[in-house]
């Protein structure tokens, strides 16, 4: 049964198409069912990455995946999803200084992702520890976290391990798959609201229509910083997403335009210390805190706090200049 979705995949250029998003959740859940071999789903994905897969394959992928999350995750209490995949290079993930940042202004925020993704990159889960944000293995765990600090990270291992050797196929073909696209868009916590960012320009459409198609409420995905949902002052940014109003979903684009156009984005220290010496204010950095603030910012708009991007720049930097440095 398997084959005849690497068929329809792989035929010649006037018989092959792509899946639809039915037999896109059929070819993965009968993998995860154990119905076909590893061989077979790396070589559908092969084939879906050389033409690049569809927002309806993507869908079908996410709707396969969540079915193995427990329903003890998606209850808990969240207001944001924050999935981290990518890992920094050059830049610390000043992501996580925003992400205490909207904690300590009452938001709920899960934080989620896999260490092994891209080793040669510093990783997100790497840096919690020394902003204390707690990693949480179980959801007793996380709600116990969330109840005490409004944020926490869950490593994939904790949420979905049936995916972990399915992103470890990357290293040995030497290309993502569609499924790096998917990690993203789980949404452990059923949270109402959700930020991605994606390494390939066009990845943030993609991002935003699969989720149309997974009843997402609201969400927004862009092209990070380094891959990351992370906003790069030194750029402007297409945001696009789904957003929700009186029940009714649309798909939305809005651009941002540059913050620091004259700013250079190199960095020589990339870790958790710099990171925290920064939201301590032993040290100032002028990129790190343009890209806390214009994260904050994309975000604040997504709530709804302030109606215009200058409103909400000026308000997530009200929100950094006041923030308690101690915590």
């Amino acid at each position: 049964m398997f084959s005849e979705y690497i068929k329809l995949t792989g035929r010649g250029e006037k018989g092959r198409r792509a899946l639809t998003q039915t037999e896109a959740y059929d070819a993965l859940t009968s993998y995860l069912n154990g119905e076909a071999d590893l061989l077979q789903l790396a070589v559908l994905l092969m084939l879906q990455r050389v033409r690049c897969e569809t927002p309806a394959e993507a869908a079908g992928y996410i709707q396969a995946l969540r079915n193995t999350i427990s329903p003890q995750w998606q209850a808990l209490n969240v207001d944001l999803d924050w999935p981290c995949f990518a890992g920094k290079k050059r830049q610390p993930p000043w992501l996580l200084l925003a992400a205490k940042l909207l904690a300590q202004r009452g938001k709920r925020i899960v934080l989620h992702g896999f260490n092994a993704i891209d080793a040669i990159k510093f990783q997100v889960e790497d840096a919690c520890p020394a902003l204390n944000i707690q990693i949480a293995h179980t959801p007793k765990q996380a709600q116990q976290i969330l109840a005490q600090n409004n944020i926490c990270y869950l490593p994939l291992s904790a949420y979905c391990p049936k995916l972990i050797p399915l992103l470890a196929l990357r290293e040995k073909v030497g290309l993502r798959t569609p499924l790096n696209t998917v990690a993203r868009s789980l949404n452990p916590s059923n949270a109402p609201f959700a930020i991605h960012g994606v390494f390939h320009k066009g990845y943030e459409k993609l991002h935003a229509q699969a989720a149309m198609l997974t009843d997402e409420v609201n969400m927004i995905a862009f092209k990070g910083e380094g891959g990351e949902s992370e906003v790069n002052p030194r750029v402007s940014s297409l945001i696009c997403g789904v957003q929700t109003v009186a029940g009714k979903s649309t798909f939305i684009e809005e651009e941002w335009p540059t913050f620091l156009p004259e700013v250079g984005g190199a960095h020589t220290e990339v870790s958790a210390a710099y990171l925290h010496k920064v939201w301590s204010g032993e040290i100032e950095d002028v990129y790190g805190d343009a890209a806390v603030i214009c994260t904050m910012a994309v975000l604040l708009k997504q709530f709804n706090e302030r109606p215009t991007q200058q409103e909400c720049l000026e308000l997530a930097t009200q929100y950094w200049q006041s923030r308690d440095k101690n915590v």
